[in-house]
């Protein structure tokens, strides 16, 4: 039983060393060292949209306003919910991801965002809000993708994977 354990623990400490190496830069791997502020600024305004969306959420079904706008949406509460909590965790993984210098989360933040712009067209009786969503799309697409941006993802473009250098 202990030896049983003991081999479990070991082969989950290798798995966790793996995933530790595959976010990490590969040796001789040029990578940028200090973040651009931008980026950091971009993930702290998701992380802070994210935590409002979710308190949102939360609170949704006690707020007449928002049960109103609910009423006129084309979906249930429920689903409203569940659609936030999925985009709750989009932007949280995008964060992480664009804190951490993985060339995914842009693809993923920019693909992600299009996708919600695209169903708030057909659910939200609130158009206008769309627009500033487009905007803040726009911007944010712009600066995670300034050669700064492109240095500290070690990727070019809409590669998944940093770019290996020579």
């Amino acid at each position: 039983m202990k030896r049983q354990k003991r081999d479990s623990i070991r082969q989950t400490a290798v798995v966790l060393t793996l995933a530790r190496a595959s976010l990490e830069p590969a040796k001789g791997e040029n990578r940028m060292e200090k973040r651009p502020v931008s980026l950091t600024v971009i993930a702290v305004i998701l992380i802070i949209f994210t935590v409002l969306g979710v308190i949102g959420l939360a609170t949704m079904g006690s707020n007449p306003a928002a049960m109103k706008m609910v009423a006129q949406m084309h979906m249930s509460i429920a689903v409203e919910q569940a659609w936030g909590a999925l985009g709750a965790i989009v932007n949280l993984v995008c964060a992480y991801g664009i804190l951490k210098g993985l060339p995914w989360s842009r693809v993923l933040y920019v693909v992600w965002g299009i996708i919600g712009i695209v169903v708030g067209f057909y659910i939200s009786p609130m158009k206008a809000m769309l627009v500033i969503s487009l905007i803040i799309l726009v911007v944010f697409a712009a600066l995670l993708w300034t050669n700064n941006a492109n240095d500290w993802f070690s990727a070019r473009g809409f590669m998944l994977t940093r770019e290996r250098r020579r």
